[in-house]
């Protein structure tokens, strides 16, 4: 949509756009691309035997019929569970397949959920599978060092980077990131004392995020965390990124969310770049809608 001679997109979060099917189900990404959704986001982690796998949680019960971790478990038993919707979890490879059959969506986000290092022969597979739908796709996650060992291996790679590593709002599990002095989670040496004012500590940390890797396109952040950044007065707080070259992208607003209409208007007042949602048919009803 356009306001003040801007764009902003809406985002498909884990290609649900209807809400008919299961998130990051085959049936979802297909629907994506029947209905010429353009930007949507699917998950994708690592199994046990070295195939990824595109899931969101860290185990199968809250959507699937299969029980346990996904990280412990195989392809062959990843791909046997079976999604709300009657659909199974497709591998990564397969997943590509199915959208380069499309035009469309044109932008994917590839969400990396692990956290640890990838071996390199698992990096090279997440290269190799990404290719044919590589012009319209690009990996993002926090973990910036396996953002870095894709770019190693082919750097035309297209890239964005979630900061909540680094610097966040809550307490994000795995990370325990200490409470700093300027009411951020964040370990650096600039957050133990207050030594300048918010916005400054802000653009120091971001400057520094955002350039561990190469050549980022988005900033993927938390919504409590932009909200945060403009109750604490930072007006420009898209600035800081569009001065670096790089969108914002705002995670996660739907239409159930409380004041949803008026923190939309003020995400998009601010000069966020993207919005990612569940609920992509209301917002866009809402910001086409006059204020």
């Amino acid at each position: 949509m356009a306001h003040r001679g801007r764009i902003i997109e809406l985002k498909v979060h884990r290609c649900l756009w209807s809400g008919d099917y299961s998130e990051n189900s085959p049936l979802a990404i297909e629907e994506c691309g029947r209905e010429n959704v353009l930007r949507t986001e699917i998950d994708v982690q690592l199994l046990r035997d070295g195939e990824f796998v595109v899931f969101h949680d860290d185990r199968f019960d809250r959507v699937t019929d299969a029980r346990g971790l996904v990280r412990e478990t195989s392809a062959a038993d990843a791909t046997r569970a079976r999604f709300k919707d009657g659909s199974h979890p497709l591998l990564f490879a397969e997943a590509v397949a199915l959208i380069a059959a499309r035009d469309y969506p044109r932008r994917i986000e590839i969400d990396l959920k692990d956290l640890a290092p990838y071996a390199w022969p698992q990096a090279e597979a997440l290269v190799r599978s990404v290719q044919p739908i590589k012009a319209r796709a690009h990996f993002s996650c926090p973990a910036d060092w396996n953002l870095r060992r894709l770019l190693g291996l082919d750097g035309t790679l297209e890239v964005s980077l979630n900061p909540h590593s680094y610097i966040d709002t809550e307490d994000e599990p795995g990370l325990r990131l200490p409470m700093g002095a300027y009411g951020y989670r964040d370990a650096h040496p600039l957050a133990k004392r207050r030594l300048t004012t918010t916005a400054e500590y802000l653009r120091d940390r971001f400057g520094g995020i955002m350039r561990l890797v190469p050549g980022p396109s988005e900033a993927h952040l938390r919504l409590a965390m932009f909200e945060r950044m403009l109750d604490d007065g930072i007006a420009d707080a898209a600035e800081i990124f569009h001065a670096l070259g790089i969108k914002v992208d705002v995670w996660t607003l739907d239409a159930d969310t409380p004041r949803w209409r008026e923190r939309f208007a003020r995400l998009v007042d601010a000069g966020v770049d993207i919005v990612t949602t569940n609920t992509a048919r209301s917002l866009a009803t809402a910001g086409r809608t006059p204020t």
